[in-house]
C-alpha cells in the first residue's frame, strides 16, 4: 500500500487515536473494576514481598500493579543498577522503564506513580499504532479486532502493572508503522528505544532487517541511505552495554546473572519436551508445572500463527517478529513468562483479527477463553501470586 495522503493520513491518526482512547476505556478500566472485587474475593495466593508494597500498607489495590519483577525494577529506580556475579542482581533488566519513571516521577508525584502512567500511556501509545498499521496494513475490521484481543489476552494486564510490556509494545509497534512507511530513521530511533526497554528488541530488529533484505533482494526497493537507521535499534543494545559499564564495570553483566534465573542455552524444542513429559490425562495438580504446560501450549500456537502467516503470505516483518519471539526465550531452556514475550507479539493480533472476522465463533471462543484467563491470572498477580 502506498503512503496516505497527508490530509486523509492525519483524519486516520485522529479516529484512530480516539478509537485507541475508546478501547482503552471499555477494556481497562472494566479490568481494573474486576481486578479491584476480585482482590476481595480470593485469598492471597502467595506471601506479598515488603519491596511490592511501594504505596504503603494501607493500599493493597494499588500494591497489587507491583509485584515480581518489579521489585527489580524498583531497585533500579532507587539506586541504578547494583551488580553481584554471585546473586541474582538488577543488571538482568533493561533501563528504559525504570530510569523514565525515575525522572518523569519528579512532576508526576513519584517514581512509581509515574511508572503506572508510562504503562499506561504507552499501552494507548501502543493501541494507536496497532490500529494505524492494521489500516494500513489490512483494514479497520482486522485492526480493531486486533486491538480488542490484544487488550483482552491474559497476561494484557502486565500491560498496566509496573513492568516494561506497556512500553515495549508501543515502541514495538511505532516502529514497525514507520518501517512500512519507509521513514528508516524514526523507525530506527523507535526500535532503538525498545530495545533499551526489554531484550525482545533483538527479534523486532532481526523481523525488520529481514524484510529489508528481502524488498531489497526482489528489487522492489532500492538502497537508500536512511535505511541504516536501522541500525539504531541494536545500537540500543550499546547504550545499555555502555550504561552497565559505567555503574557496574562489566558491560555484559546482564547476560552473566542470566544463570540465577535459572536460563541457559539450548537447543528451541528442549524446553517443549520437558514441559509436555509432565503431561498426563490431567494438568498436573502443582501451579508450576500446569503453568509450564500452558506456557509451552501457548508457545506452539504462537509458532503455529507464524508458520500460518507465512503461508497466507503476510508481511515478512510481521510473521518474523512472532517467530523470533517466540524463539528467542525458547532457546534460553526455560518456558516462564512465555505469556508475556508473546503478549508483546502483536502481529500475531492480526492474524486472529482475520480469523475472527471470517469466524464469527471462533471470535466468541477466543474472547470468552482469553477473558477467563485474563481475569483469572489478573487476580492472582494482584493477590501475590506469579502469574506468566
Amino acid at each position: 500500500m502506498g503512503t496516505p495522503a497527508p490530509l486523509e493520513d492525519r483524519r486516520t491518526a485522529v479516529r484512530t487515536l480516539l478509537l485507541a482512547l475508546g478501547l482503552f476505556a471499555a477494556f481497562r478500566v472494566s479490568l481494573f473494576v474486576f481486578d479491584y472485587v476480585g482482590m476481595h474475593l480470593f485469598p492471597r495466593a502467595g506471601v506479598c514481598r515488603p519491596q511490592w508494597e511501594v504505596f504503603g500498607p494501607d493500599h493493597e489495590y494499588w500494591n497489587g500493579f507491583f509485584r515480581w519483577d518489579s521489585g527489580w525494577y524498583r531497585n533500579i529506580v532507587l539506586n541504578g543498577y547494583r551488580y553481584n556475579p554471585d546473586a541474582p542482581s538488577s543488571v538482568a533488566f533493561y533501563p528504559l522503564f525504570p530510569y523514565l519513571s525515575r525522572w518523569l516521577g519528579v512532576v508526576l508525584g513519584g517514581p512509581f506513580v509515574a511508572g503506572l502512567v508510562v504503562s499506561n500511556l504507552a499501552t494507548i501509545g501502543g493501541i494507536h499504532y496497532l490500529l494505524r498499521l492494521g489500516v494500513d496494513r489490512f483494514d479497520e475490521a482486522v485492526a480493531e479486532r486486533a486491538a480488542v484481543l490484544a487488550l483482552v489476552f491474559p497476561t494484557s494486564f502486565f500491560l498496566s502493572a509496573f513492568y516494561t510490556e506497556g512500553l515495549f509494545f508501543a515502541l514495538a509497534a511505532a516502529s514497525m508503522f514507520y518501517f512500512y512507511r519507509g521513514r528508516y530513521v524514526v523507525c530506527g530511533l523507535l526500535g532503538g528505544l525498545s530495545m533499551l526497554t526489554r531484550s525482545s528488541g533483538l527479534p523486532l530488529f532481526g523481523a525488520l532487517a529481514l524484510d529489508l533484505a528481502f524488498e531489497l533482494y526482489r528489487k522492489r526497493l532500492r538502497f537508500q541511505p536512511a535505511m541504516l537507521g536501522l541500525l539504531g535499534i541494536p545500537l540500543g543494545l550499546g547504550v545499555f552495554m555502555l550504561i552497565l559499564k559505567y555503574q557496574v564495570g562489566d558491560p555484559f553483566a546482564f547476560m552473566k546473572v542470566m544463570v540465577y534465573w535459572r536460563r541457559s542455552h539450548a537447543l528451541p524444542w528442549v524446553p517443549l519436551i520437558d514441559a509436555f513429559q509432565k503431561l498426563t490425562p490431567l494438568l498436573p495438580e502443582h501451579f508450576e508445572d500446569a503453568q509450564e504446560i500452558l506456557d509451552g501450549l501457548t508457545a506452539v500456537a504462537f509458532l503455529g500463527i507464524g508458520v500460518a502467516m507465512i503461508r497466507e503470505r503476510y508481511p515478512v516483518a510481521m510473521w518474523a517478529l512472532v517467530l523470533g519471539g517466540v524463539f528467542l526465550p525458547l532457546t534460553t531452556n526455560k518456558l516462564e513468562s512465555m505469556g508475556r514475550y508473546v503478549l508483546c507479539l502483536f502481529p500475531a493480533f492480526y492474524y486472529l483479527g482475520e480469523k475472527c472476522r471470517k469466524h464469527p465463533r471462533l471470535e466468541r471462543f477466543l474472547l470468552y477463553a482469553f477473558s477467563f484467563f485474563l481475569a483469572l491470572y489478573g487476580v492472582r498477580f494482584i493477590r501475590c501470586g506469579f502469574s506468566g
